[in-house]
């Protein structure tokens, strides 16, 4: 398991337990702070030097689901800042807890992402796509390496993917960088919704070039992506995954 393979210490007992729930941390920036109130329990700052006018990190403490939202609606609530808050410089990033998976598991998942790494940045602002902290995997020399092991994939990983795996090794989650900087509790949820279906199907759905059918792939973008404004588009999101779906199947051969 991957809390064993890299030896991490869990935050709380329970994270390597098969029936921990999904559990999330995440970091956000915000930029032109004006404010800062009284910060909920389970969030704490951090100062980044990339962020401007008073900006700062809020980083959280691993929750699920709801309890991610709910705190996510706290802070910005114990916020003042000004319009320029959420700049292009800002984004969150979601951590998510995988010290209970098999590295089999995590790999699989994956594979499973990057076959739909283009619909994942369909949901986020369209800038993401060409930010140099957070490249498409299809745009870096990953996808050769997606053959070998997960724990030679960690090793050779480079840490501004958009799916970074770097953090494995040293706190046993999956890093998911694509969203940009907002206050939408609604657009979390649906963006941590959709990462747990990833998360739910890449545990049941084993990624072979037998298992990777055109039939396969519509199945499975409705149900990673279903209650997104995605769902309506699956033809044209299909037309963008020819060099994702390759990429999968020769590292399945």
């Amino acid at each position: 398991m991957i809390h064993s393979e890299y030896g991490i210490c869990p935050p709380f007992e329970g994270t390597i337990l098969p029936e921990c729930p999904l559990l999330f941390g995440c970091e956000y920036e915000i930029e032109d702070l004006v404010a800062v109130n009284t910060l909920p329990m389970g969030i704490h700052i951090e100062t980044d030097g990339s962020l401007r006018n008073n900006g700062k990190e809020f980083i959280t403490s691993p929750q699920p689901l709801e309890d991610s939202v709910e705190l996510f609606s706290m802070l910005h609530s114990e916020l003042a800042y000004g319009a320029e808050a959420f700049s292009d410089r800002t984004s969150i990033h979601v951590h998510v807890n995988c010290l209970n998976l098999e590295l089999d598991e995590v790999r699989n998942i994956v594979l499973l992402y990057a076959l739909f790494e283009e619909s994942f940045f369909s949901l986020v602002n369209s800038n993401r796509r060409d930010n140099i902290h957070c490249v498409a995997l299809t745009e870096t020399f990953l996808p050769s390496i997606y053959r070998v092991g997960l724990s030679t994939m960690v090793a050779r990983w480079h840490k501004y993917t958009a799916l970074n795996l770097k953090p494995l090794a040293t706190l046993g989650t999956l890093e998911f960088r694509h969203m940009h900087g907002h206050s939408d509790p609604i657009l979390l949820r649906m963006w941590l919704t959709v990462i747990t279906k990833l998360f739910e199907v890449g545990k049941t759905f084993i990624v072979s070039k037998e298992t990777i059918s055109e039939d396969s792939l519509q199945k499975l973008f409705y149900t990673i992506f279903n209650g997104t404004p995605l769902i309506k588009h699956w033809h044209s999101i299909r037309a963008t995954m020819g060099n994702q779906i390759l990429d999968v199947k020769l590292s399945t051969l």
